[in-house]
């Protein structure tokens, strides 16, 4: 794996790893309702966006009384983690088409006095990744590792729901130093990596606020470069082996 060069990131860095149980798809973020292309693998938002959910799971129910100001001071944190991921070692993009119907906006906007929810029918593109091998996540952990390494050990999915991926205690690393990180010079594969923006906070994500998120501002998207060379492609799939 390629090393780090040293920079002044906040140490320890916790690295963990999980072994994919089903198919993986995280719809990219510039992608449309109606053709979706997928991420590889997961990104800083989505992983901490997972991060958040099981800390809400878990400890959200303690804090009803002081919310406000504890999921601010958790979300700090979990905002302001940088995050490297590692693919596994194959994998392979299957894509499909489907027909379904789905709720028509337009006409719910044009009559609001309709009884019913309108639908209409329409084909959608979608792709599902399968994953051979497993995947690692490298975090600066800093003063929360503790917290980090409870969190992590109760994610069972990542991305759409029902992606399972099946935490891996025996792999879990702490080091000073990034275990790997992305290296643009060797880099085959780029991916739009989306993250949480340096000032965003928990209410422009939350939706049930009413305070809006802004694209390039609460959610930055960035290019990603992950080692994973492509070996083979058709109509149907395109095949990925990391080097």
């Amino acid at each position: 794996m390629p090393k780090r060069s040293p920079k002044s990131y906040p140490t320890p860095w916790l690295t963990v790893t999980y072994q994919p149980v089903s198919l993986f798809s995280l719809k990219r973020s510039d992608a449309t309702s109606m053709a979706a292309r997928s991420n590889l693998v997961p990104t800083p938002y989505a992983i901490k966006m997972a991060l958040l959910k099981v800390l809400l799971e878990s400890q959200g129910r303690q804090h009803q009384s002081d919310f406000t100001q504890w999921i601010n001071s958790e979300f700090t944190w979990i905002r302001d983690l940088t995050i490297y991921i590692w693919p596994p070692e194959k994998l392979v993009v299957n894509r499909n088409g489907y027909k379904l119907r789905y709720y028509d906006q337009t006409a719910d906007k044009a009559d609001k006095t309709r009884p019913t929810i309108p639908m209409q029918g329409g084909f959608v593109f979608r792709e599902w990744v399968y994953m051979q091998g497993n995947l690692q996540i490298c975090c600066s952990a800093g003063n929360h590792l503790a917290e980090l390494e409870e969190l992590f050990a109760q994610i069972n999915y990542f991305g759409k729901r029902g992606c399972f991926f099946q935490y891996l205690p025996e792999y879990q690393q702490t080091t000073p130093e990034p275990t790997f990180e992305p290296n643009p010079t060797t880099g085959f594969t780029v991916q739009p990596m989306d993250d949480l923006g340096e000032k965003t906070t928990f209410n422009r994500i939350n939706p049930f606020s009413t305070e809006k998120a802004q694209l390039d501002k609460d959610r930055v998207i960035k290019p990603g470069f992950l080692p994973l060379q492509l070996m083979a492609t058709s109509t149907r799939y395109d095949m990925y082996q990391r080097y």
